[in-house]
Formats: structure tokens, C-alpha cells, sequence
């Protein structure tokens, strides 16, 4: 069996270094933050099908439909993720499809807050659809891992607050 001592130690050494903390570095932090998460940016390799799961499934609204400015062939769409986030894909038509990376650098998942009724919702829609899932927790409260039709790893999560403290 692996030894996960020094792993825990690094752990409570960050926590106690950070948790809480307003700056981390000497420098002062001169009014510097953020307000939340305007949006994040993905690539689909097909947008009426993101599209159309991310509506099916998660119950999204598309918000706007918009060419790439960098790219004009490039469509890019938003969805509203709730909360006054929004979620948005590009697709790259000319390009082709680019190999998938894992690793440093990479996102690892996307993780959405939902209440017990939207959680429910979303696991009555996945099954509706046959669509592969794990739930960590239980169907009333928990969370439930998917991937979307590229294969990007999704998280809805209702839980206690408390969570985020343990």
C-alpha cells in the first residue's frame, strides 16, 4: 500500500498557508480581483450537436450565435449557465479536429451547481437519453459525472454548503 503522508502534510502546509488568505505574494494586491466567471470558452467539433445537448440535457437557453471575430468561418455560441454565467463553445470548420491533450495545462472538468430539483432533472434527462453516468452521492443529492458529445467532462453537483469546507 502507497504511503499518502507527505501528500496530506502538503496539503494541510497549503491550507494553512492560503485558505482564507487575501494575498499571497509581498506584493500588495492594489484593488485587484474578480467578480465570478464571465464565461468559459470550448471547442465543439459540432454546434448545432453541443447545442443541442447542452439544452436537452442541462436545460441551457442559447443566449447569442455570433461569428469567431478571430476566426470567420469560426461559429461561436453562448448558453447561459445560470447564476449570470454563461458557457461558450467555437467551432473551427477549416481546421479540422485537433487532438485531445491531458495533462498540465489542460481543464479537467467543468463542475455546475444546481439545486436538488435541477440535479434531479438532469439525471432523469441523461437517463432519458441512455446516456453514460457515475453519481457520487445519491439521486437526490450528490454529484453526477458525463461527458458531452466531445468528450468534455461535466460535473452537476447539489450538495450541502458545507462541502467546500471539509
Amino acid at each position: 500500500m502507497n504511503d499518502l503522508s507527505a501528500y496530506q502534510a502538503k496539503r494541510e502546509t497549503l491550507r494553512q498557508k492560503y485558505i482564507g488568505k487575501e494575498s499571497v505574494t509581498s506584493e500588495p494586491a492594489n484593488g485587484a480581483g474578480t467578480g465570478g466567471v464571465d464565461h468559459l470558452a470550448m471547442i465543439s467539433s459540432d454546434i448545432e450537436r453541443t447545442i443541442e445537448f447542452y439544452t436537452g440535457v442541462l436545460g441551457m437557453t442559447v443566449t447569442n450565435i455570433i461569428q469567431n471575430r478571430d476566426e470567420p468561418s469560426s461559429t461561436h455560441i453562448f448558453l447561459d449557465m445560470g447564476g449570470g454565467n454563461s458557457m461558450a463553445f467555437f467551432d473551427f470548420p477549416k481546421h479540422g479536429d485537433a487532438p485531445v491533450v491531458r495533462g498540465i495545462g489542460a481543464m479537467h472538468h467543468v463542475a455546475l451547481k444546481a439545486t436538488p430539483e435541477q440535479y434531479k432533472g438532469v439525471i432523469a434527462n441523461l437517463k432519458a437519453r441512455e446516456h453514460m453516468f457515475d453519481i457520487h452521492g445519491d439521486e437526490e443529492r450528490g454529484s453526477v459525472y458525463f461527458r458531452d458529445p466531445d468528450n468534455i467532462l461535466l460535473e452537476v453537483r447539489s450538495e450541502d454548503k458545507e462541502r467546500r469546507s471539509e
